[in-house]
């Protein structure tokens, strides 16, 4: 046998491995930050991502090693954000001895302490594509217990890997968190979601259940989902939040009526301006341009304002950038929302009000559809592209997959794939039959 190259045979600098592993952690925070951020768009997301992948590499390529003396142990060690899910990735990225690594991730998270388990779910969704599936089948088959069960459902789901009948049984499991990964796996193949299990999902008393419930329902195109949501708005149920997105999605009179009359009570603003410029209309705008003038409720107002119209809106002070989150405490994206210039503002709906016709919705200015609706996701602000991601998977009846928290050459391969839909998939009702996007 040949010597290993002099370089490769140097003894390992396990201080540099450490900062290896400290890097990735902090790059990881950093990382999820951007992914939601206002003020970071995908290249920019991109850019923190190749970072923190160069220091995951450094882990895979020091090896065996590496993997049990550094990264093992550290699966322990859930109290910094970020180091088990490095440490994970690491483990499950390995060339040599990948069985004995991902053998060792596995057996931690059926041990099932929730740290540790949160940290290895976070990493597997994120190492799709590794061919990591046929570790994962086995285990559906072996009873686990209800914690690795519903890890698998979300996991598998968000590969886009069947899991077979496993996952219609698992909807009347009597574990609560299983049922609802279940629910939230079917929203990769919503075709699969019968009308009764959707009715009982909705009746669940634990509102995980019927939220991923209801999601399920929206994207497989069920009138009993969209009934739902018309009854969470109007009884202000816990899931109103998710029931307006669908509806500005959706469009329509009576959409429109609902959400705007959900300006006029306090308690239901701040959720109604969030999702107000999907709607795309004229009296949307005008709405977001009244609320602006509130101090309060003006960055969230702008921010639909300028989706609609696709104003870059004239910003009077802009948020306080965090830095790092070094605390549990999670990151509010719109505390960065900047608050406008509405004078300016105003001026510039007074100049341009003109060329928006009221039968028409609108995204960034431009009639709303298929390519327009898809360069605003390109283009936009991550904590945009979350709003706007829900649009397209509604649209398209969950034929993408749920990618806003996924690597960025994920997401750009979702959005291509996006593109070559064809316009009738975008332009049909979300309730079933055929529906037009200048409705109002």
């Amino acid at each position: 046998m040949n010597p290993l190259p002099r370089h490769l045979a140097l003894p390992v600098s396990w201080e540099m491995l450490a900062s290896h592993l400290d890097e990735a952690g902090f790059l990881w925070r950093q990382w999820r930050r951007a992914l939601v951020a206002p003020d970071h768009v995908l290249d920019e997301v991109a850019r923190v991502e190749a970072r923190l992948l160069a220091h995951l590499d450094a882990l895979v390529l020091a090896g065996d090693r590496a993997a049990t003396r550094l990264l093992m142990p550290a699966l322990a060690e859930a109290d910094e954000p970020g180091r088990v899910e490095c440490a994970a990735l690491g483990l499950l990225r390995q060339e040599e001895a990948l069985e004995s690594a991902v053998r060792g991730v596995l057996e931690v998270l059926q041990e099932g302490e929730e740290g540790p388990r949160a940290g290895i779910q976070a990493a597997l969704l994120c190492a799709g594509g590794w061919g990591l599936e046929s570790w994962l089948r086995p285990l559906l088959e072996a009873s686990p217990p209800p914690w690795v069960l519903s890890t698998l459902l979300e996991v598998l789901g968000a590969w886009r890997v069947d899991p077979g009948p496993v996952l219609e049984a698992s909807l009347t499991h009597e574990g609560v968190q299983v049922r609802a990964a279940a629910f939230r796996c079917l929203r990769s193949w919503p075709a699969r979601l019968s009308e009764s299990s959707l009715e009982s999902g909705l009746r669940s008393s634990s509102s995980e259940v019927s939220g991923a419930a209801l999601e399920a329902g929206l994207l497989a195109g069920s009138r009993l989902a969209w009934w739902e949501c018309r009854r969470q708005v109007r009884e202000g149920g816990p899931h109103r939040q998710m029931a307006l997105g669908a509806l500005s999605v959706a469009g329509g009179p009576d959409a429109q009526k609902l959400l705007l009359e959900g300006l006029g009570d306090a308690t239901r603003r701040a959720e109604t301006l969030r999702v107000l410029g999907l709607l795309g209309t004229v009296e949307a705008t005008r709405a977001c341009l009244a609320a602006m003038r509130e101090p309060s409720w003006a960055p969230l107002a702008a921010e639909s304002f300028s989706l609609v119209t696709g104003m870059e809106v004239p910003k009077a002070e802009a948020g306080v950038a965090p830095g790092d989150e070094e605390t549990s405490v999670e990151y509010a994206p719109e505390a960065d929302l900047p608050s406008p210039e509405v004078p300016r503002v105003e001026a510039w709906w007074t100049e341009h009000a003109p060329r928006f016709k009221p039968t028409v919705r609108y995204v960034r200015g431009l009639p709303m559809e298929q390519v327009s609706l898809l360069d605003a996701l390109r283009d936009g602000s991550m904590y945009r592209r979350r709003s706007l991601w829900w649009a397209v998977a509604l649209r398209t009846r969950g034929a993408l997959g749920f990618c806003s928290g996924a690597w960025t050459r994920a997401q750009r391969a979702e959005e291509d794939a996006a593109r070559r839909l064809p316009p009738a998939r975008f332009a049909r009702s979300l309730e079933g039959g055929l529906g037009a996007w200048g409705g109002a």
